[in-house]
């Protein structure tokens, strides 16, 4: 059988690439994204009540990856884990049928919105201009599993401290504060891919100095590793 979908919208991130993107949703509490529906009437009263929940699960496609070359082993982008795992036992957007599932802050809904009603939301780990296909409202007492195992991934990962040079604070006063916030928690989990993060940990000595860039809200962000810690030097102006 085969199977054909259309998005009910489009969620506008903060992420515009894949480095900085968090791996997990609610990893990074300042990560905001707006999701703007489609034009369907019926959509307005399609989210009735939806406001009464704290959180909801965002169901969308992985738009860069169509599924054709996926892999059943992958490397995990958690480091100290398996060096690989079976794609059904992993978040890869690498599937067969690329279709992930987040589960977000529900901040508010605009009904009156121009050009389309906005659902905005916070945590979010989706790439600027992903395709939503459905939301589903969190249910604590069907969705929060108490005893549940984590398998592979049970380890928790290490946080790092996150400083600002003289300049990148020059450029932070300019900004408001929500965009110092989101660095620290976005930089504070070490966004590297693994590989980077397993042959340059930030812990050792040969590290140090080591300088980094990404880019985000705008901005060309670039950073280094300083006395095991993660250091912002700049904040340069797309």
């Amino acid at each position: 059988m085969e199977f054909s979908y259309l998005p009910i919208g489009v969620i506008k991130t903060c992420f515009t690439e894949k480095f900085g993107v968090p791996r997990q949703s609610l990893m990074v509490h300042e990560a905001r994204g707006v999701l703007k529906l489609g034009p369907d009437p019926r959509f307005a009263e399609a989210l009735n009540q939806l406001e009464t929940f704290s959180h909801i699960w965002l169901v969308f496609s992985f738009h860069l990856n169509e599924g054709k070359n996926w892999r059943p082993r992958i490397e995990p982008p958690r480091a100290g884990g398996p060096k690989t795992v079976g794609v059904f036992a992993s978040r890869s957007p690498n599937r067969p049928n690329p279709i992930g599932m987040s589960v977000v802050k529900l901040d508010r809904i605009n009904l009156e919105a121009a050009g389309g009603i906005e659902i905005h939301v916070s945590g979010v780990d989706l790439l600027d201009g992903t395709p939503v296909l459905d939301i589903k409202p969190y249910v604590p007492y069907a969705d929060l599993v108490t005893e549940a195992g984590g398998g592979w991934a049970r380890e928790e990962i290490t946080r790092y401290p996150v400083e600002f040079s003289p300049e990148s604070e020059s450029s932070l006063v300019k900004e408001e504060a929500h965009l110092r916030r989101l660095l620290e928690e976005v930089l504070s989990w070490d966004p590297r891919p693994r590989s980077q993060r397993e042959t340059m940990p930030i812990e050792a000595q040969e590290s140090e100095g080591k300088i980094f860039r990404f880019r985000m809200i705008g901005f060309d962000v670039e950073w280094q590793i300083a006395k095991g810690r993660i250091l912002v030097l700049q904040l340069l102006p797309l």
